[in-house]
């Protein structure tokens, strides 16, 4: 199953390896192998499409459901195990085995879902701007027996960052990007952090890191992923947890970097948790709805950054 890059330049379309960590996530594993195997079948004039997934469970559950795709991708699929718990490890796995491969790896998660142009967006932009990395949007599909105030209070809109097409970004993100083989080969001491693998943030670290180091990444606004958001994982409770891991990360990450001093990072998480409880009393002063489960869920946030600042790590993976 496994094909070695060609060095030469003789292919006439780029090769892209889709990387996928996976662990205990079956059927929407299936779902997404089966969308890129609809993607390669009527992508042969544009790219070869090939596919590497790890599997960090040790008891390698996702194996059977890799092998039924095993004549789907021009590049093969390719199975690999890791079984640490740690996404950092099975990220760089991944990475090691997808890089002999293609030109370019497509990373998204086991829990998203791309749209069909998805590589044809990455790949354009690349192409246009000569880009190292390139991301894209990540939109949310809630189910359909999600809280109403979910869309009410537009949780998940008030979280999207929006860029130009094409423009300049200071991060990436390993749910939706487009990382050149060959920036990897250059940089082949540059891999996500272990130490940040169970906590969460390997990807800011990586790519924040990359940066420094020289790595290009860009916009592709049409190049969009959307995350299956379960049921569970969109209660009140849920969200605010969630997010008070979203500003613990960033306020490690950002110490780790070296890109703020702890008293800095505990003023951003102070003020963007003091902006959060005064929206409700804004939004009530102009006749309209508190929204308070939203500035809950915002709170959360920069709660989450102030207790990192103070250096407690919370784990996530």
């Amino acid at each position: 199953m496994d094909n070695e890059r060609d060095t030469t330049g003789s292919h006439r379309t780029p090769r892209v390896a889709a990387c996928i960590c996976t662990y205990r996530r079956n059927e929407p594993l299936h779902r997404l192998l089966t969308r890129l195997a609809s993607m390669a079948a009527t992508s042969a004039d544009r790219y070869d499409l090939g596919v590497v997934v790890v599997d960090d469970n040790p008891d390698g559950i996702a194996e059977t459901v890799v092998r039924e795709f095993e004549a789907a991708f021009p590049l093969g699929v390719h199975y690999r195990r890791a079984g640490h718990q740690n996404i950092s490890i099975g990220r760089n796995l991944a990475l090691e085995a997808a890089t002999p491969l293609a030109d370019f790896i497509a990373m998204t998660d086991d829990d998203c879902l791309p749209d069909a142009p998805w590589i044809d967006a990455l790949l354009s932009t690349q192409a246009a701007t000569g880009a190292d990395s390139v991301s894209g949007p990540m939109l949310v599909s809630l189910p359909h027996d999600a809280p109403v105030w979910l869309a009410e209070q537009s949780v998940f809109d008030d979280e999207q960052e929006r860029h130009a097409d094409g423009a300049v970004i200071a991060l990436g993100q390993t749910n939706n990007c487009l990382l050149s083989c060959r920036w990897l080969e250059a940089h082949p001491d540059h891999r996500f952090d272990p130490e940040f693998g169970r906590i969460g943030g390997e990807d800011m670290v990586f790519f924040r890191g990359a940066i420094q180091r020289g790595l290009l990444s860009v916009h592709s606004a049409a190049a969009v992923v959307r995350a299956d958001e379960p049921l569970e994982e969109v209660t009140l409770r849920a969200l605010v947890r969630s997010r008070f891991w979203w500003g613990n990360s960033e306020a490690i990450t950002n110490l780790q970097l070296h890109d703020a001093t702890r008293f800095r990072v505990a003023l951003r998480g102070g003020r963007r948790t003091l902006r959060a409880v005064l929206r409700p009393i804004g939004r009530l002063l102009r006749l309209r709805p508190p929204h308070l489960r939203a500035a809950t869920i915002a709170a959360a946030r920069g709660c989450g950054m102030v207790v990192g600042a103070l250096g407690l790590r919370v784990n996530h993976h």
